[in-house]
């Protein structure tokens, strides 16, 4: 499933709620609690991408996951 494109710099909210449910489920995956610098760090790169374009849940989902890969574990 795709987020609208919002290639005019607007988030829509289906798109915040698809971002939420992607950042809500990576959180829980690698056990990172709200208000945390691992959280944080995760909903900035959320965003990041959302900004550059990438629009497929499934493609965010996997380009975060090789992100947190990359994390050095704290």
């Amino acid at each position: 499933m795709a987020v609208q494109d919002s290639s005019g710099g607007a988030a829509y909210p289906g798109d915040m709620e698809a971002l939420k449910r992607i950042y809500d489920e990576l959180c829980r995956e690698y056990g990172f609690r709200l208000g945390t610098l691992p959280a944080e760090d995760l909903a900035k790169a959320t965003m990041d991408l959302f900004g550059q374009g990438v629009f497929d849940e499934d493609e965010i989902r996997d380009s975060l996951r090789r992100f947190l890969s990359r994390r050095p574990m704290n």
